[in-house]
């Protein structure tokens, strides 16, 4: 082997070593990134529910998707969601918060039902007080024909969450036109407790004069269920033939 190839030979290993180091000392950048990001973890939303129950006993609970953390006498309870037929059940194995309404109550979780009661009678802490969630927005249609003084605008919003069951009005608002023409505007308001955010909401509007139906909306109009606000609809309602 020449002198030339020696040295050439020997440059190359030390490149080798010195590139081997640096690569274990610093990872490459996309590998820094996916390693940052592992670190991060997003804040988990909840929402928060406080009650009034029986001896003036308080009972807090919290709300994300089929979990509730139930807050009694300084012990928290991490319940998943269980099925049931009547209101939201609760269940850690031990004991169950059952929420009906604007009431609930914990018990022990029992097959037959008939666990002790831990407290009972709690109705939810202003409930009436809340502020409403607000659904607004306007109603039209394309025709160039005027509507009589005498028309009635309708628009509710409806649980729509079984194909097999009918729709369950949520919230409703009658508006006389009283010689007002389209656009119209409507505004919806609703207690956000009655929102489940497991079930589908849609808007849906008719326009009566008499009882003759004239106008109503043939298309869907899904409302997020987040129990918030939403606004700046435009529902566009389409004529009912005459009836003879």
């Amino acid at each position: 082997m020449s002198r030339a190839t020696k040295i050439a030979a020997l440059a190359a290993g030390i490149c080798g070593l010195v590139g081997s180091a640096l690569s274990q000392q610093t990872p490459p950048p996309a590998a820094a990134q996916q390693q940052s990001g592992a670190e991060i973890r997003k804040a988990m939303v909840w929402k928060r529910f406080d009650y009034s129950c029986a001896s003036d006993a308080k009972v807090t609970v919290y709300l994300r998707s089929q979990t509730a953390k139930v807050l009694y006498k300084d012990r928290m309870y991490l319940m998943k969601q269980t099925v049931s037929a009547d209101g939201n059940r609760y269940s850690d194995g031990r004991f169950v918060w059952w929420g009906k309404g604007s009431g609930g109550f914990i018990q022990e979780d029992k097959p037959e039902g008939n666990g002790a009661m831990l407290v009972k009678d709690c109705k939810l802490v202003e409930a009436a007080k809340q502020d409403p969630a607000v659904i607004s927005g306007s109603v039209t249609y394309r025709e160039r024909i005027a509507l009589p003084p005498t028309a009635v605008l309708e628009v509710k919003l409806l649980e729509v969450s079984k194909a097999d069951a009918p729709a369950t009005v949520i919230a409703e608002q009658k508006i006389a036109t009283e010689g007002k023409q389209v656009p119209i505007p409507f505004e919806l308001k609703l207690d956000p407790a009655k929102i489940d955010a497991r079930h589908r909401y849609t808007v849906s509007v008719r326009i009566l004069v008499g009882d003759q139906l004239r106008y109503v909306s043939d298309t869907a109009y899904p409302v997020q269920a987040n129990g918030t606000s939403a606004s700046g609809m435009e529902i566009i309602v389409k004529a009912v033939p005459p009836t003879r």
